[in-house]
């Protein structure tokens, strides 16, 4: 699986959701988006949601959320996540 990689912690609102709005138009089953943000972007999970990719949001220790959004159905995002 071929990883996009954007940090936005320190985007401001809305520059994150464009940018992987723009990341997720392009995804295939062969990638998947890895998002760093500073708060969990609920909007962009919904809207992810609602277009069939599968998401996934955990929050560290430093108060850093890690996003994987993915469209192929049979991976595991929290292999992803921990790679």
């Amino acid at each position: 699986m071929k990883k996009i990689d954007i940090d936005t912690r320190e985007l401001s609102h809305p520059k994150p959701l464009e940018k992987a709005i723009k990341i997720l138009r392009a995804l295939d089953d062969e990638s998947y988006l890895y998002m760093l943000h500073s708060k969990n972007p609920i909007p962009l999970l919904d809207l992810a949601q609602e277009h069939g990719f599968l998401t996934l949001s955990k929050e560290d220790e430093h108060e850093n959320w890690h996003i994987i959004i993915c469209k192929n159905k049979d991976v595991d995002l929290n292999e992803l996540l921990n790679a």
